[in-house]
């Protein structure tokens, strides 16, 4: 439709150069002079034409470069290079100015060779001149006609495109089909983010470019406009990008014609993703907005509402759009009239808000709001009003409240159990209560209007006093002092104070006085008990150290001073770490406590090697507690001697190792001779007595096991053991599982144990074996409890325990065979930090879960 329009518009531009009689300019190349000069006089004639004529074609190629010519007419047969070469050395070069050969050789060959090389007319110049000349002139009047009118076009498609190009709107021409025959970058690359080479050619219908919901809408505005040829303007269509995200677009189109017939539509999409983002935001803002907004038309009819106006109201939406003012029962019968004069001036500009009106809720309770109104315009013409309204109810009982505060602040000042004094800004005395009277026995009408600082303050506090006065202008004060009464006495005082302002204004400042001196005399029977503390500190018969969380020495008992040999002097003031009054291993333990009791960790006593003075090692037991000394964290650390209490667990681990080996000899003795009385005995009554007799000692051989294991608890150092391996070795002692699978899913995770870890499973285990009753799998594995500790479960299939032996289980002496094995579980785990319970489910099989720090 377009290239129809600009190929008509050209061939009328030309018609146009002809008619203000621009000559044609036509450089003519034959080697015949003669016949030059006539073909240049006939051409001119007309009067349409202005010749240059050449002899040659190295002559033409000269004259081509002085000057533009708009048309070459050339002969063929010419010396040194014929018309076919002249012709292919223009086209080569790109030069596709039109060329005719003119010549007097008719051979169909030459012709159709000239055709292939790009000339534009082939034309025989013998015969009559009149006919010859005329052909030729309407030959070169085509050919140049044609020229014009394919630059033109082209101009004008550039022209054209430049501006489809560069337009803000996205444009597409489409045919009946829905085929998109062009379309601009606006469109495809902007704002729907393709290809444009991929998107020409394609039909827009197929390409889910269009939201799907709203695809038959479009379809059936194009068959609209196809069939009507009528425009449509403005409709709403969401478009969907290359990303998947979506943009909302306002599209106009209009009919393609040619011929007067409908041949495609021209589509223009306007992005309004900034505009639906502005109404958005402005419905938000008012949907969102806490005050009531109301949109009313000229005749008093309620057109909008939002959700602050439904909750304010109690109304529901529809029982407020579409109704008048009047007419919902917001309004009081007797107020009806004032807001009808009201309307009335608000459509007239004569109303200037905010307006304080009464309205009646739908549950029947009055409010007060604020209102503020504004005009609707439509072209320049009123349409009506929006108001925004502001429940100001709560306001305006909160400044009752306030006034109400105020006799309440005016009857608590008088009535305060305290002192209490009222200063203006100049801190000059404007009233006092009673207290303050009977405080330092002033009247109001002795010192009101005098400097408070001249009055109760004694005579070495005034610059304390000036500075307290200075901090309450910053904000409330807290100073314990002393102050002067009438009479001159002085008494202990706590003051308050503080800036009282209205309005943001500062309009004095309310001092309170309480009588301390009750606190004072408390603070120095406090400071009595302290001295006594210090002397029953010192009397302590126990080495006694008082340190800070950072291991400094701060105190220290006599005795420490006797026991050690260092003296005060040496040690208090410095970090125990730098001194000499312990081993290096004793000073880790000791700092790694101190540090696990500031953090409030509870710490069991532990056992430490401390130095004398004069290089001896004495082994102490240390109790320690988080105290309070002088305002600050510290630890109270007690060292206990323990020197006899080891000498004689010494003993004790020597007799009980030679008791245990020598009686278990004599058990292996008695055995064997119970083995050879039941080889030689057939009496079933002894038999029996040497079965009883044989059970004995092997239970004996078991409490012997667990007295050895028992004097290893807490002996070895923990270290980092892998608990999977040591189930494996736990499991690896037993010769009887028959059938039972054994599932161990903790290799690999490393727990901090000793050798005893293998004991603990081992007792498990034939716990599980003996007491289970039909076990047939044992599981050990873990769960993650939290950032710092783990859970380790071991489970059995077996019969399980029953609720009331839960924590039976784990008590000395408890069960069906020495009562020891799961006693010694215990001890192990508290040795370890560990705990240990049962959680399994009766009937469901016995389930040990232990908690174990990770780190």
């Amino acid at each position: 439709m377009v290239s129809g329009k600009v190929t008509v518009e050209c061939e009328r531009r030309f018609l146009l150069d002809i008619a203000k009689k621009e000559p044609i300019r036509v450089l003519h190349v034959d080697d015949e002079d003669s016949l030059l000069k006539v073909a240049k006089e006939c051409l001119e004639l007309s009067g349409s034409f202005r010749i240059d004529t050449v002899t040659s074609v190295e002559e033409a190629g000269q004259r081509m470069k002085e000057k533009k010519f708009d048309v070459i007419v050339s002969d063929y047969l010419m010396p040194e290079k014929n018309g076919l070469e002249f012709l292919k050395g223009l086209r080569d070069s790109g030069n596709h100015i039109p060329f005719i050969m003119f010549t007097g050789r008719g051979r169909e060959e030459v012709a159709i060779q000239a055709l292939n090389l790009g000339a534009d007319q082939y034309l025989n110049k013998s015969g009559p001149p009149g006919t010859v000349y005329g052909e030729l002139a309407n030959a070169i009047q085509s050919v140049v006609r044609i020229r014009r009118t394919e630059e033109a076009l082209k101009k004008s498609e550039e022209q054209l495109r430049s501006i489809f190009d560069a337009a803000v709107d996205g444009i597409a021409y489409v045919d009946p089909s829905g085929k998109i025959l062009a379309a601009n970058k606006r469109l495809v690359e902007g704002l729907l983010g393709y290809n444009l080479e991929n998107t020409v050619g394609q039909n827009f219908a197929e390409l889910g470019r269009v939201e799907p919901e709203e695809l038959p809408r479009v379809l059936e505005a194009m068959e609209e406009v196809l069939t009507t040829g009528k425009s449509l303007k403005n409709f709403e269509v969401t478009l969907i990008r290359n990303d998947g995200s979506k943009v909302a677009t306002e599209i106009s189109t209009g009919a393609l014609k040619r011929e007067g017939r409908v041949c495609g539509i021209t589509v223009v999409v306007r992005d309004i993703s900034e505009r639906k983002k502005a109404e958005a935001l402005y419905k938000n803002v008012i949907r969102l907005s806490p005050d009531s907004v109301l949109t009313v038309n000229s005749k008093g009819i309620i057109t909008s509402c939002n959700a602050a106006a439904i909750e304010m109201m109690g109304f529901s939406k529809g029982e407020i759009v579409g109704k008048h003012f009047s007419k919902i029962g917001v309004i009081r019968i007797q107020d009806l009239p004032r807001f009808f004069k009201l309307f009335s001036s608000v459509l007239k500009g004569k109303v200037k808000d905010p307006i304080e009106l009464p309205f009646r809720r739908k549950d029947g309770s009055l409010l007060l709001a604020e209102v503020r109104v504004g005009l609707l315009k439509e072209n320049n013409r009123i349409v009506g009003i929006q108001a925004i309204s502001r429940d100001i109810t709560n306001r305006k009982k909160q400044e009752q409240e306030l006034c109400e505060s105020k006799q309440k602040f005016e009857n608590l000042f008088r009535d305060n159990p305290e002192a209490a004094v009222y200063v203006d800004q100049n801190y000059c005395v404007a009233d006092i209560n009673p207290r303050f009277t009977k405080l330092f026995g002033f009247r109001l009408n002795e010192i009101k209007g005098k400097k408070l600082l001249n009055l109760i303050i004694p005579d070495g506090k005034i610059e304390e006093g000036r500075m307290l006065d200075e901090g309450a202008k910053r904000g409330q004060v807290y100073f314990d002092t002393i102050r002067k009464r009438k009479d001159g006495t002085i008494v202990s005082v706590s003051i308050s104070a503080a800036p009282i302002k209205v309005e943001n204004k500062l309009i004095g400042y309310v001092g309170l006085y309480k009588d301390i001196s009750a606190i004072k005399k408390a603070e120095e029977e406090m400071r009595e008990s302290k001295r006594h503390f210090q002397t029953l500190f010192d009397l302590m018969a126990d080495p006694v150290a008082i340190v800070d969380k950072r291991g400094k020495i701060l105190e220290i008992t006599r005795s420490a001073e006797e026991v050690t040999g260092f003296t005060k002097k040496e040690l208090v003031g410095k970090n125990f770490l730098r001194t000499k009054i312990a081993t290096a291993k004793a000073k880790a333990i000791l700092m790694k406590n101190l540090a696990k009791r500031m953090m409030g960790m509870h710490m069991s006593p532990y056992e430490v090697e401390m130095l004398t003075k004069d290089g001896r090692k004495l082994p102490y037991e240390v109790n320690a507690t988080k105290i309070e000394y002088k305002g600050k964290a510290a630890d109270l650390v007690v060292f206990r001697d323990i020197s006899e209490r080891k000498k004689m667990q010494e003993k004790l681990h020597v007799v009980g190792r030679l008791t245990r080996h020598d009686v278990r000899n004599k058990l292996t003795s008695i055995m064997g001779n119970v083995y050879l009385a039941r080889k030689k005995t057939t009496n079933n009554k002894a038999l029996e007595h040497l079965t009883e007799i044989n059970s004995a000692c092997k239970q004996i051989e078991r409490i012997f096991e667990f007295a050895r294991n028992y004097e290893r608890l807490g002996v070895e150092k923990l270290v980092r053991i892998e608990a999977g391996g040591a189930f494996d070795e736990a499991i690896s002692l037993f010769s009887n599982l028959g059938d039972i699978k054994v599932v161990n899913e903790c290799q690999g995770l490393r727990l901090l144990a000793d050798t005893l870890l293998t004991q603990l499973f081992y007792n498990l285990v034939d716990n599980s074996i003996k007491h289970g009753k039909g076990v047939n799998q044992i599981r050990l594995y873990y769960e993650e409890v939290d950032n710092d500790h783990l859970k380790l479960i071991y489970e059995d299939n077996g019969i399980g325990i029953s609720k009331p032996e839960k924590q039976k289980i784990f008590e000395e002496g408890y069960g069906k065979h020495t009562g020891y094995g799961l006693y010694l579980i215990r001890k192990i785990c508290e040795v370890y930090g560990w705990t240990i319970s049962e959680t399994g489910e009766k009937g469901k099989g016995a389930e040990f879960s232990i908690i174990a720090p990770k780190k």
